[in-house]
């Protein structure tokens, strides 16, 4: 038995309990976990948020570092590249079929029958989840499991969708919202060559100080109204791509005003609203709005390496799994700055 946070009802408290660990298939590992992540989508997910809600129960977490303890019957180290002992992720994209259109071409992740870590397969807020081998990220040698644990999601994510804007090296960009994806955003972007503006909340200096420390040019702390005016006069007409991080329908109105003409807006944060665009604006700056949803195999390999050559690492303060109740309420209160990891290393089996 292993001890796990389940959700047994949408939008109640999840419960600490005791559950049987689960047992590997064929081409799965099982892990046993060191850290996890808590992401704000596990947070939508346990409040039922999202249009697909998955039977209950189910264990959220998909932000896990933890250690090969156990082979499915199909994994072999000469297979696999891996072995017993190894670190490995427990990320969000578990599984895809690798033979439609999407999977063949480099865009896996909106295969229809993708396997998602806390939607379809319960995930790594327990001290044992499985991943398929398949898809299995080692965390590079002498990377720390807890500060590396959120570049699983919040990393790639913030990752791919600064590829995906197109942005050029020594381009202006701003990153909306500082949070856990936020920060990480920060550190990419810089990594990447860009020139970077952070967009926090209105006198938060907490926010604005981890924008600083993360590398940003410019932040941004003033009313939420304005930051497009803002960008504008830092950048002398408007940034190349805008990465709006959080789900609020006024952050993503102000970042695509505060957009130069040929520009980005990128779609990370889900709000549950809908954004409402002025079409002839768009078409007549020629402006490019994207979607972009964590990232392939390939660009989790990449925000890897990327990490590890350039030190990037998440700010990170971590918690028991018994208080995720409580770290849900800060979350939804805003009062937290970084993320928070859950540290599986003091009182587990």
């Amino acid at each position: 038995m292993m001890k796990a946070a389940v959700i047994t009802e949408y939008g109640a408290l999840l419960e600490i309990k005791q559950v049987p660990i689960p047992q590997p298939g064929p081409n799965d590992v099982l892990v046993k976990l060191i850290a996890c992540g808590i992401c704000h989508s596990d947070l939508h997910g346990a409040c039922g948020d999202f249009h697909i809600k998955p039977p209950l129960p189910l264990i959220l977490g998909h932000e896990g570092v933890g250690r090969i303890v156990e082979f499915g019957a199909n994994v072999t180290p000469e297979r696999y590249h891996l072995k017993l002992g190894d670190l490995i992720g427990i990320q969000f994209l578990q599984g895809t079929c690798l033979k439609c259109e999407f999977c063949l071409d480099g865009r896996e992740t909106l295969c229809n029958t993708k396997i998602a870590t806390g939607v379809t397969r319960s995930g790594a807020f327990a001290e044992y989840a499985l991943m398929n081998a398949d898809f299995a990220a080692k965390l590079p040698d002498g990377m720390d499991p807890f500060k590396a644990a959120p570049l699983y999601c919040a990393g790639v994510t913030m990752y791919k969708a600064l590829k995906v804007s197109q942005a050029r090296s020594n381009d202006w960009i701003s990153i909306v919202g500082v949070g856990g994806l936020g920060s990480l955003g920060i550190k990419y972007a810089k990594a990447m060559g860009f020139r970077v503006i952070g967009i926090v909340a209105e006198k938060d200096q907490a926010t604005t100080d981890l924008a600083l420390e993360m590398g940003a040019d410019e932040v941004y702390n003033g009313p939420g109204d304005q930051h497009s005016d803002f960008v504008k006069e830092k950048t002398n007409g408007g940034v190349q791509a805008a990465i709006v991080a959080v789900p609020l329908i006024s952050a993503y109105e102000q970042a695509l005003q505060s957009l130069k003409p040929g520009g980005c807006l990128v779609l990370v944060g889900i709000p549950a609203e809908k954004l409402s665009i002025a079409v002839n604006e768009c078409i007549g700056k020629q402006i490019r709005i994207v979607g972009s949803l964590v990232g392939t195999r390939n660009d989790l390999q990449e925000a890897l390496d990327m990490a590890r050559k350039h030190n990037i690492e998440c700010r990170v303060q971590t918690c028991q799994l018994e208080q995720i109740n409580e770290v849900f309420d800060n979350m939804k209160n805003c009062r937290l700055t970084g993320r928070m990891a859950i540290d599986f290393t003091t009182n587990s089996k």
